[in-house]
């Protein structure tokens, strides 16, 4: 085999190579924009009221400044960083699956209005809380520990908390007792009536 042969076989691989780095950034940048809250909020204008009322739940106005952005709640092993390339995968499939929904919603225009967004709102929330039941709300433990929970000025709350482990029976609901954590349409009434109004416009 030839030097020029071998020259050649090598420049192929570190322009493969330097191909590979670039797609791969490209995809991890893409993916993160996609699962990113601006994108679901702003972007996807079939969010506005249900982002208007997340701007106004404890997850997005919090005491220390970090808040829970759309896919730590809604996408599989999102919020624990998917660790492994096993969890990676299913967050892949799990954001493509809610993309493929959300698309045909585009195209259908089921969500294309407030008002239709508004009259949607309690079916979209049945199938998130379904699909969190089915998780065993892995969504949320992701991020709250349960059994560390330490409060000492509501040890009961603590305590309480602290039972509700991922075997306990009966299952843990935590949307039961925490309705506005995600989205408080309550609070922000005031800017859904503003979003309707200038669509009307």
């Amino acid at each position: 085999m030839s030097k020029k042969h071998n020259w050649y076989i090598a420049g192929t691989c570190l322009v493969g190579v330097a191909i590979g780095i670039v797609f791969c950034g490209a995809f991890s940048n893409v993916m993160h924009w996609a699962g990113s809250t601006q994108f679901c909020g702003e972007f996807c204008h079939s969010m506005d009221v249900t982002y208007a009322a997340y701007k106004k739940g404890l997850h997005y106005n919090t005491r220390s400044g970090m808040h829970a952005g759309c896919s730590d709640c809604h996408l599989l092993n999102y919020a624990n960083e998917h660790n492994n390339p096993i969890e990676y995968t299913a967050m892949l499939l799990d954001k493509a699956n809610a993309g493929t929904h959300s698309l045909i919603g585009e195209i259908q225009g089921s969500l294309s209005t407030p008002e239709k967004q508004i009259a949607e709102r309690e079916r979209m929330a049945k199938h998130v809380r379904e699909q969190m039941k089915e998780r065993d709300f892995s969504n949320c433990r992701a991020c709250h520990d349960v059994t560390a929970m330490n409060n000492p000025k509501k040890k009961m709350i603590s305590k309480f908390h602290q039972k509700m482990t991922v075997d306990a029976e009966p299952k843990v609901d935590c949307v039961a007792c925490h309705k506005n954590a995600g989205h408080d349409y309550n609070a922000a009434q005031a800017e859904i009536d503003a979003i309707v109004a200038a669509s009307k416009k």
